[in-house]
């Protein structure tokens, strides 16, 4: 990886610019375009609908129950709405807020028009609707004109909002318009209309990316609209039909399902101090958005236009608005991205950058998702996207085409200490040991040959060093088909490391499968002097590489962890045992494993103790015979620790019954008839110290 690094660090910079600018460019492309809409509907859907926190606002829908009800067919008389705006009064609204137009005068009976307006005069609380039009004249000249309401309500009312919306290219509505200019005059829409009133301000202090309307600044998408922080799908307001609210002790108009509910509501304080929209639900008005939410917990609904406005209304009065990100700081996220992208894709071969570039992309979305949902900040996904994906394939066909280039490496040999199957991976991986060393986890086995000196002393030399040769040939080939690596020989000897210089996962696993068989390899080759082995087994981070001078080195390991694997292995002395491993390595090997626990140690030089186990066999059927034994043993160790020493000695003693050659047992009867006879101190806390190396 490193070399890779090297080779690639001085283009690192143009290949991140050109991908940049190129991601940049593609995402301008409408597909792109149209695809980050759907990634802010998604978006929403990942956050899932909101309880209307603002239950200020509510909804009177002219709904399949009003259309049913009330006598009259749609359009309703507009006495109708009148006696709406005289119940609301009376039942306190704050506001009342029109999503339908009276933009037509009545001609067939002018006298309602007038009523209506002494009527909406009287509340002095009414906001009514007016909207844009847009109309191609002949070689395509288009008209835009503002149409408002007929001049008597439009001197009535509190003031009229533009009820036009935005659609995106695929039809949704993500964004408000706040105010629309024709020719020297602003209008303003039916919501921000509605905050004019409540402030009593007047055009406001309309900036370059804020309109601020007395105690309300709301940040801007384009130069005069905003984005709607969607509450939920459609419903998520409280609504009321307009025939519950008509239906009072006065209007006798519903015939069987006269009710007088009104008078309930008002009881209730339903509309007591609420923003009270007024706009049509049902289907067959066909008054119906699309919003991020139209497709929802499996359901398709389109939102009624009125409360689009709603929406719009309470994402002002909650000050949750939806901002995109500053430009400064969306560039700096992009050239982060996009180096990021570049690093992972040149300096790792193909498998892993597309392994590390998808975690990139995961992260990219949960940055954008937490941005979203939390601090409602819109980051635009589909230029970081681009970009990893363009850094991707162009970095890894770079990446092949400059392999081709270059000649096979040296081959480095080194099946003098590590197998061959593992060079042939180191190899076809291209990660070769440099010099210098890196920190690892690994697992260290240190084994030894038990009374080997004696053994030398009797006898000639040529036979000492055949036996040992046939020795070490034997246990190198056992090391070896368990994919560990040979780091020297000291005397009768064997230091072995497992995890490099390849990396395996299981190395620990592998470590102790190695050492039962290099045990039951020993008990096969009886001769009339038979070695007998003992093997310690440690896990742990090691520093590991080619260490020495520059003149002369060694693929070694050195550290804590590889002290303590040399102290394990000279422990089965101490307990007349064969395999003892630590207790990080009974962590990193399957459970069904053969395991004894034999003390609670602290070796010489170290403060802190570590439980020790002697290893077995390589799974519980093997145990059924020791199963008793290392009950019986368990629980001594438990009375032994508990400072209970004729108890623990109950046990330790029926374990000699049974094998009167048990190390532990023999050492642990000893230890407890020494504590019986002098006790530890108080502070003692089980650990037995290594003294010797």
């Amino acid at each position: 990886m490193k070399n890779i690094f090297d080779q690639k660090y001085s283009i690192y910079h143009y290949f991140t610019f050109a991908v940049l600018l190129l991601a940049l460019l593609l995402s301008l492309l409408p597909i792109f375009q149209n695809l980050q809409l759907k990634i802010i509907d998604t978006l929403f859907y990942l956050r899932g609908a909101k309880a209307q926190a603002d239950t200020s606002v509510v909804i009177i829908a002219i709904d399949d129950m009003a259309m049913k009800s009330l006598p009259r067919h749609y359009p309703f008389p507009r006495r109708y709405y009148a006696k709406m705006v005289q119940n609301l009064k009376k039942a306190g609204a704050r506001l009342v807020v029109f999503d339908i137009e009276f933009t037509e005068p009545n001609i067939e009976n002018p006298q309602e028009d007038q009523y209506l307006a002494r009527v909406v005069e009287n509340a002095g609380n009414v906001i009514l609707a007016g909207k844009i039009v847009k109309e191609t004249g002949s070689y395509g000249i288009e008209n835009i004109y503002i149409l408002e309401p007929i001049e008597p309500l439009a001197r009535a009312c509190n003031g009229w909002g533009l009820v036009n919306v935005y659609e995106d290219l695929d039809g949704f509505i993500r964004r408000y318009m706040l105010d629309y200019k024709v020719g020297e005059k602003h209008h303003y829409s039916l919501s921000v209309e509605a905050i004019r009133s409540l402030e009593d301000v007047g055009s406001g202090n309309n900036k370059k990316d804020l309109l601020v309307l007395g105690r309300y600044a709301i940040p801007k998408a384009t130069v005069n609209s905003m984005y709607i922080n969607y509450r939920g799908p459609a419903k998520t307001f409280r609504t009321y039909s307009l025939a519950s609210v008509l239906d009072d002790s006065t209007f006798n108009l519903l015939g069987d399902e006269d009710t007088d509910i009104f008078e309930l509501h008002k009881e209730w304080n339903t509309f007591s101090d609420k923003i009270v929209m007024v706009g049509a639900t049902a289907e067959e008005i066909q008054d119906t958005k699309l919003t991020p939410f139209f497709r929802y917990k499996n359901r398709a609904q389109k939102m009624p236009g009125v409360e689009v406005h709603a929406n719009a209304l309470s994402t002002i009065l909650q000050r949750e608005f939806i901002k995109d990100i500053p430009t400064w700081l969306k560039g700096f996220f992009y050239l982060c991205v996009a180096y990021l992208t570049t690093i992972l894709t040149l300096a790792f071969r193909p498998l892993k950058s597309f392994l590390f570039n998808i975690l990139l992309w995961a992260g990219v979305a949960l940055v954008s998702l937490f941005l979203f949902s939390q601090l409602r900040v819109i980051v635009p996904f589909i230029p970081p996207f681009l970009m990893i994906l363009l850094t991707f394939v162009s970095g890894n066909t770079y990446k092949i085409v400059i392999e081709q280039r270059e000649k096979l490496r040296i081959r480095q040999t080194f099946q003098h200490y590590v197998a061959p199957s593992i060079v042939d991976k180191m190899l076809s991986q291209k990660r070769l040991p440099i010099f210098g060393g890196e920190r690892l986890e690994l697992t260290i086995l240190f084994a030894d040959i038990k009374d080997f000196t004696r053994f030398s002393e009797s006898n000639e030399p040529e036979h000492v060093v055949n036996r040992l040769s046939e020795y070490f040939s034997r246990m190198v080939d056992i090391i070896f088909k368990h994919n560990g690596t040979i780091d020297k020989f000291v005397g009768d000897q064997i230091m072995a490391i497992f995890g490099a210089p390849y990396s395996i996962p299981n190395h620990a696993e592998k470590a102790c499968q190695a050492a039962m068989e290099m045990v039951a390899n020993q008990s096969m080759y009886q001769q009339d002097q038979p070695f007998e082995i003992r093997i310690g087994i440690n896990t742990g981070k090691v520093i590991v590489g080619n260490l020495g001078s520059s003149q002369l080195f060694d693929y070694t390991v050195i550290g804590d962890e590889v002290n303590i694997a040399s102290r394990l292995e000279g422990a089965n002395k101490l307990y007349d045992t064969t395999i003892i491993i630590s207790e990080n390595t009974r962590r990193a090997i399957p459970e069904q494993w053969g395991l004894r626990q034999l003390d609670y140690v602290r070796v010489k030089g170290k403060s802190k103790a570590i439980t020790i186990h002697e290893l077995l066999a390589a799974d519980e059927q093997s145990m059924d015979d020791q199963g008793e034994l290392i009950e019986h043993f368990s629980r001594g160790l438990k009375a032994y620790r508990q400072r209970q020493w004729a108890d623990a000695l109950i046990h330790f003693r029926w374990i000699l019954r049974q094998k009167p050659n048990d190390g532990p047992s023999r050492l642990y009867s000893q230890r407890c008839l020494d504590y019986i006879a002098n006790p530890p101190p108080p502070n003692w806390d089980g650990a037995y110290r290594f003294e010797s190396k």
